[in-house]
């Protein structure tokens, strides 16, 4: 059934091997403290309120 899709035997001589790169140390971020992260939350934030409002609305004068 998968012989179609065979490619052969892999070994560990078939690929090269990697070299070793120096880890970098990144200074620390604070997220929470940008006002991209703001602009996020309000983004996240605006769209539900909007929706529950509009569906507030609704039924508020359906029931009127």
């Amino acid at each position: 059934m998968m012989d179609e899709f065979y490619a052969g035997i892999l070994t560990h001589q078939k690929f090269p091997q990697s070299q070793r790169s120096s880890i970098r140390v990144q200074a620390h971020y604070h997220q929470d403290k940008t006002p991209e992260f703001i602009i996020k939350i309000l983004q996240f934030l605006v769209s539900p309120v909007i929706l529950g409002v509009a569906v507030g609305i609704r039924f508020y004068t359906k029931a009127l």
